[in-house]
């Protein structure tokens, strides 16, 4: 392919303009491992180092960011935007010393645990076979299970002869050769009515014992009517699974793992009661008198009034309604952890590790982001403003079908912290109270209460986006979005916690439409044209600001260091 004949020029012309910006740096004492430069400012080799250090390297890779100069020179010139960002937002006022920690306290923190946290606890044969022989039933067999299909009475919906009734007919035409799947769609008035009458399979120990026991007792293929406390099962076995015991060997990483974290919570345990006694914690959370502007909680001279304490609780649950339970469990849950990670900031200080370099560079590239990002919104604020209505109209017209309110979901749920018993165990238990937070006219207090048995909590979302579901949990969220309709999740595992997420309405995502939704249009707008106003802002910025890029050999001597 020829050249292009401005090639050349352009190429003189960057030159010519290097100079001179080198030039008028000099007298403002530009380091000597500058790599980029610009008016005002210049990005030094080592800042550059620690901004790639902060990237997702596998991303970089992917675009090939760290092996052309093009995609070099674009990492230069992002660090250069948020420098020049961050010196337009200025020092943003520091946030007042409470409990929960400001930006700077929660980084030290993480900072602290990385440094001082898991040790490495060699594990011997001797203990790992021991573990395995003493948890070979709870924690390595696999309990027998049973699958079934059936067809479910209510005793509340049907007097007792008409119940009888419907069994013997529904009995009569099975015996006459009619599919159970048919009958199924006829009479069954249980959840399972969609699946055929299917359940399962289902392991020994998650069931009603009484029905349990009478399903086991019916061979694969035979039917059998079970009546329970709810009302009458026809019911057919399909299929029985014996216990099935896991090999050591394919758990045997799993077991070392297992005692190195119980030797990890055993020296956490011991490190916390040391801080406990060396600080001093003050804890009146569960005091009900205490007033608004009291203080509810201490540790050394850090402390939280019972009102920044009710808005940090609320703000965690994401409660919009009751929350059964709380009280006993996640809130004190809460408070622990509040408790726990002052102490570990107060410890980090003591221990000077908030004086580190490597603490100190983690923080100043954080805050850089953060006051650039202010920056950032401010100059997209006044962007927004300026936008005409002619012009959001026009787009509106050509995309109508990107202009919408999110899915919405009216949620509870009901979770349980790891820990209290085997997962097998918990998850059974967290079953059973789903069950009963789902069931029709299910009486508070009698929720209350099991909950408190249980250790678990009963929490009213009331109605949340994927974005509110994303804030409880990743996993949390992936599982309501899986949710096609109402009903419950089968129990999950989601950051240390045990969930099962009740759906009880859903509303699709609904178009916007004029005039109606005239601001949210404008609103949208302006969110769906951010990306591109923003990579439209950097450009313009770096090129008045005469950006210049002089080496990129830096980012490839961190990538071979890395």
């Amino acid at each position: 392919m020829p050249a292009s004949p401005n090639r050349p020029h352009r190429r003189v012309s960057r030159l010519v303009s290097l100079a001179l910006l080198l030039a008028a740096s000099c007298g403002r004492g530009v380091p000597p491992d500058a790599v980029a430069v610009y008016d005002g400012g210049w990005v030094t080799a080592a800042e550059a180092q620690r901004y790639l250090g902060s990237l997702n390297r596998r991303r970089l890779r992917t675009d090939a960011a760290l092996d052309t100069e093009e995609g070099l020179t674009d990492l230069l010139g992002e660090l250069a935007f948020l420098k020049i960002l961050a010196a337009e937002a200025g020092e943003l006022p520091a946030a007042p010393a409470a409990l929960y920690l400001d930006p700077r306290g929660s980084l030290l923190v993480s900072y602290y645990i990385e440094r001082t946290g898991k040790r490495s606890h060699e594990v011997s044969d001797e203990e790992a076979l021991a573990f395995y022989q003493e948890h070979l039933t709870d924690r390595f067999t696999v309990p027998e299970a049973v699958k079934f299909q059936h067809i479910f009475l209510r005793s509340d919906r049907h007097p007792h002869q008409e119940l009888e009734g419907t069994v013997r007919t529904i009995l009569d035409q099975l015996a006459d050769g009619t599919p159970f799947s048919e009958l199924v769609a006829a009479y069954s008035e249980s959840g399972s009515a969609g699946q055929g009458g299917v359940v399962g399979p289902v392991y020994r120990g998650r069931m009603d014992p009484a029905f349990e026991d009478a399903i086991y007792r019916l061979a694969p293929g035979r039917t059998g009517v079970v009546r329970s406390s709810t009302g009458v099962h026809v019911v057919e076995v399909l299929e029985k699974r014996p216990p099935e015991v896991t090999a050591y060997e394919a758990v045997k990483q799993q077991i070392a793992n297992a005692i190195m974290d119980r030797r990890n919570q055993v020296e956490r345990e011991q490190l916390l009661a040391t801080l406990r006694s060396h600080h001093g914690v003050v804890d009146r959370s569960g005091d009900p008198t205490l007033q608004p502007d009291d203080v509810a909680l201490q540790v050394g001279d850090r402390e939280m009034t019972r009102r920044q304490l009710d808005t940090y609780l609320a703000a965690r649950t994401m409660s919009r309604g009751p929350v059964v339970g709380a009280e006993q469990n996640l809130s004190r849950q809460l408070v622990d952890d509040l408790v726990t990670s002052n102490l570990l900031y107060l410890d980090a200080v003591e221990r000077g590790l908030d004086r580190e370099q490597a603490f100190i560079d983690r923080w100043e590239l954080r805050e850089l982001r953060r006051r650039a990002r202010l920056a950032q919104q401010r100059r997209l604020d006044a962007w927004a403003e300026s936008v005409g209505d002619e012009e959001v109209l026009g787009f509106y017209q050509d995309n109508q079908a990107r202009f919408a309110l999110p899915q919405r979901f009216q949620v509870s749920y009901v979770q349980m912290p790891l820990g209290g018993g085997t997962p097998f165990a918990l998850q059974q238990e967290l079953e059973k109270l789903a069950e009963l937070a789902a069931a029709p006219g299910t009486d508070q207090a009698e929720l209350t209460r099991r909950c408190a048995e249980a250790g678990a909590v009963y929490v009213d979302m009331g109605w949340v986006t994927p974005v509110d579901a994303g804030r409880v949990g990743p996993e949390f969220q992936r599982r309501l979005l899986a949710m096609s309709g109402t009903g419950c999740t089968p129990v999950f595992r989601d950051e240390g916690w045990l969930f099962a997420v009740l759906v009880h309405a859903v509303e699709a995502r609904r178009p916007l439409t004029l005039p109606a939704d005239h601001d949210l249009i404008r609103a949208r707008y302006v969110d769906l044209r951010r990306g591109e106003i923003l990579a439209e802002i950097k450009k313009h910025l770096l090129e008045e600001r005469h950006f210049v890029v002089l080496s990129v050999a830096v980012f490839k001597t961190a990538d071979a260091q890395g």
